[in-house]
Order: structure tokens, then C-alpha cells, then sequence
């Protein structure tokens, strides 16, 4: 009797876990996605032509001017973060994974996740 109330509780907590990794999927992408959609209404509304050299590019996608451009709801300021989102989306995804694989006691595929997430964070440096 304690073991099939443990294995429906494990169950419980395992179902959790998976719904979390759900939930981050879908918040990186709602935010992202209204992020670009507030930015390109934006760019609409203030009728900016934007050059896109690379001077310019380096200008404004760099951290201190999109920080310094997000209270102004600059255009590329607001891009650039919704970029930046929907880049750190399946990173999170990938963290949630390795927490559900642990709960899950699946140790190999908690080693194998965190390898996936050494190399995704060796890319991006």
C-alpha cells in the first residue's frame, strides 16, 4: 500500500516537472515573440530607418544601450532583448530538463543534459 502511494506521488512530482519544462517553452516564447511585437509597432510608429552597418549594429546591440534604450522602449533595444530570450529559451529548457531527469533518478540522462548545456554555454562564450 506505501509502495503504490509512493510510486503515484513519484508520478506526481515527475508529471510537475515535465509541465515546468512546458511552461518555460512557452513564456520564453510569448515573451519573446511580444517583445518583437512591441519593438516592430514601435519602430512603426516612431518611422525610424534603421542602416544595419556594423558600426551601427555594434552600437545598439551592445548591453549598455539596450539597458539604456528598454525605459524609452527603443525599438532595437526591445529586438535585441527579445532576441536575447529566444536564444536563453531552450537553455532554460535544457536546465528544467536536467532538474526533471534528476527527480526522475535517470542519472545517465542527467549527465548526458548537462554535457548538452557545457557545450550550449561554451558556444555562446
Amino acid at each position: 500500500m506505501a509502495d503504490a502511494r509512493e510510486k503515484q506521488q513519484h508520478q506526481k512530482v515527475e508529471e510537475n516537472v515535465y509541465a515546468d519544462v512546458y511552461r518555460v517553452l512557452m513564456v520564453g516564447m510569448f515573451l519573446s515573440s511580444g517583445l518583437f511585437a512591441v519593438g516592430v509597432f514601435r519602430a512603426l510608429l516612431l518611422h525610424e530607418q534603421f542602416p544595419l552597418t556594423p558600426d551601427w549594429v555594434r552600437q545598439h546591440s551592445s548591453f549598455a544601450a539596450v539597458i539604456h534604450g528598454l525605459p524609452q522602449l527603443d525599438p532595437t533595444s526591445l529586438m535585441v532583448l527579445a532576441t536575447v530570450l529566444l536564444i536563453l529559451t531552450p537553455v532554460a529548457r535544457v536546465v528544467v530538463s536536467i532538474y526533471a531527469f534528476w527527480v526522475d533518478h535517470d542519472y545517465r540522462y542527467v549527465a548526458v543534459t548537462s554535457i548538452v548545456l557545457a557545450i550550449m554555454v561554451l558556444t555562446f562564450i
